[in-house]
């Protein structure tokens, strides 16, 4: 199985597992000025339905609302540099660690891996096999913007194989794409 491969079997994986859980959360303005925190879990024909960060679920309609503002979690340090994702990832690989991979991957990506990759259980213990024993080396990084590549060798015995790992800036952290 290809390097690419393997990154996306193990995030489709953790995907389908509901590891990739939003933590965001909502600031919900309303006509007159009161102000709501919590999650949209659910919209349907011009209602908001709301948790709260008091855990009350609530349904607002649309007439009602002035404005949302979206608050995202503050960025992670072991997300800081892209060195740092694919480190994470690595690690979190050869462990099996799948709550680790996911957070490995950009957001917009999930559904689609996990569709492609939803076969389970068998899958994850051949990627498995097959990374035991694999050693990665990072050969050299470019960052352009909000986006950056990553030079990384891996080895296995005799067989040795450089591939370019791609990553996109989100929310602050380094986010790897398929």
């Amino acid at each position: 199985m290809q390097y690419r491969t393997l990154r996306m079997l193990a995030f489709a994986i953790a995907v389908s597992l509901g590891l990739a859980a939003s933590a965001r959360a909502e600031v919900i303005q309303l006509i007159d000025n009161t102000q709501i925190s919590g999650k949209i879990v659910h919209f349907y024909d011009g209602t908001f339905a709301i948790e709260t960060s008091a855990g009350q679920k609530i349904e607002l309609p649309t007439s009602k609302i002035k404005q949302i503002t979206f608050k995202l979690p503050p960025a992670r340090a072991e997300f800081s540099t892209p060195e740092k994702t694919f480190n994470r990832y690595k690690d979190a690989l050869i462990k099996g660690d799948m709550p680790k991979v996911i957070d490995c991957y950009a957001l917009m990506y999930q559904g689609m891996l996990a569709q492609q990759l939803s076969s389970g259980g068998e899958d994850l213990k051949k990627m498995q096999s097959e990374v035991a024993g694999m050693k990665f080396a990072i050969k050299g990084s470019k960052i352009s913007g909000s986006s950056a590549t990553l030079k990384v060798q891996r080895q296995k015995g005799d067989d040795v194989e450089t591939s370019e790992i791609r990553l996109v800036r989100e929310n602050g952290e380094w986010k790897m794409t398929p």
